[in-house]
């Protein structure tokens, strides 16, 4: 599925598209491959700055090169769903850094969240000794990812039209 906003014309789309796969692209390169000029390229990736589009740009590190990590998707349950048991539970794991994700969820479980960690003692110690104490957490279940099958974080827009 792709997104498209009213607000976004066709050559936008191309440039979030291209960004996202590659943000060390040349102006030069990426208005090429979108088919505008150069400068009208250069001022839309600015507008696209300026309005929140293009939030940030970052290294993905490729974690074959950094040694082996634990990737877990943790579900969390939380007493009461209370907005501030809630805020309060949010405000704890943000504070994780081997939190990578945290989704707040619907269904059985209030929270989901995707971390990284070295190895099974480190998430022991990050994960369920200190979650396991926190009064608005009723229950934790982890998972442990095996081999990452799919890893693409891209919003892929919509060119066509």
């Amino acid at each position: 599925m792709s997104t498209r906003r009213a607000d976004l014309d066709q050559i936008d789309r191309k440039i979030l598209n291209r960004l996202q796969r590659d943000s060390t692209v040349t102006n030069a390169k990426l208005a090429a491959d979108v088919g505008t000029s150069a400068a009208s390229c250069l001022r839309r990736v600015r507008r696209l700055r300026e309005t929140g589009y293009i939030e940030r740009e970052i290294a993905l590190v490729n974690p074959d090169k950094v040694g082996p990590r634990l990737v877990t998707i943790t579900e969390v349950r939380l007493n009461s769903i209370d907005r501030r048991s809630r805020d309060e539970a949010i405000r704890l794991i943000k504070n994780i850094p081997e939190v990578i994700i945290c989704y707040n969820v619907t269904g059985s479980r209030d929270l989901l969240l995707v971390s990284v960690f070295t190895d099974m003692a480190d998430f022991e110690r990050t994960i369920t000794e200190p979650l396991s104490t926190v009064p608005q957490i009723q229950s934790i279940n982890s998972y442990f990812a095996i081999k990452t099958v799919k890893f693409e974080p891209i919003i892929q827009f919509d060119e066509t039209r």
